[in-house]
């Protein structure tokens, strides 16, 4: 995705740094290294001069042309299993589910893929090469690391593009197989219960028997015995 065909990107922020959000913050903090530097300063003018055009987000690749430089930032993206599980695990959290549409820059969801998966967003050492041959980060590697900062607090989606995790195929809609109905249309009304069976009487004081002498007196007798008189009334 090219952003502007041979046309300059102006940097317009007022303040010294560029890049305010969370994303871009890091992105600039990681590509220039030393924001203090005489190297980071040439990159701010360039990049607010208007210097920096033919930005190219692709999957895995920054490209631009900064002067008469090309300039290039590479890392590998993110696999697409580990962000398919990101983004499926995102969708109960409004704020998650944002950044993961490229809506907003998250914290959170640096911190996610960084600790769990290590797998940050922000790449800890892209590779940067330059056509104008100084070693290391340059004015020109500065400058678009500026210009692509400022497009990330303008849209959030530019740093997910070059991860490879701006574009995740939605998943086809299965429709679950229909439940045959019961026979009365109510899944939860019990068949017909058996009629019930005629209950055989027991002879009065049939547990007594079954539990056999007691071993205790009571007035001459087991307590068993005497306690026949007393289920007979019960039972009459």
């Amino acid at each position: 995705m090219i952003l502007n065909d041979g046309k300059p990107i102006v940097v317009a922020t007022p303040r010294d740094r560029i890049g305010h959000g969370p994303w871009s913050r890091l992105f600039a903090s990681t590509v220039v290294g030393d924001e203090g530097s005489s190297v980071a300063e040439r990159g701010r003018s360039l990049a607010r001069d208007g210097a920096v055009h033919t930005v190219d987000v692709a999957r895995g690749e920054l490209s631009a042309s900064v002067g008469d430089a090309k300039v290039s930032l590479r890392a590998d993206p993110v696999p697409p299993r580990i962000w398919s599980i990101v983004a499926k695990s995102s969708r109960a959290n409004a704020r998650l589910a944002a950044a993961v549409a490229g809506q907003e820059q998250s914290v959170h969801l640096e911190h996610l893929m960084a600790s769990d998966w290590e797998e940050p967003l922000v790449p800890r050492a892209p590779a940067r090469a330059c056509t104008c041959g100084e070693e290391g980060v340059c004015e020109h590697v500065a400058a678009l690391a500026y210009v692509v900062a400022d497009l990330i607090d303008g849209d959030p989606s530019v740093l997910l593009d070059w991860r490879g995790c701006g574009s995740e195929e939605p998943e086809p809609v299965v429709e679950a197989p229909e439940r045959p109905a019961a026979p009365d249309d109510d899944a939860w009304r019990s068949g017909v219960l058996p009629a019930p069976r005629a209950l055989r009487p027991l002879p009065v004081g049939a547990v007594l028997m079954c539990l056999g002498e007691s071993g205790l007196p009571a007035g001459g007798r087991d307590l068993r015995d005497a306690l026949r008189p007393a289920y007979a009334s019960f039972a009459a």
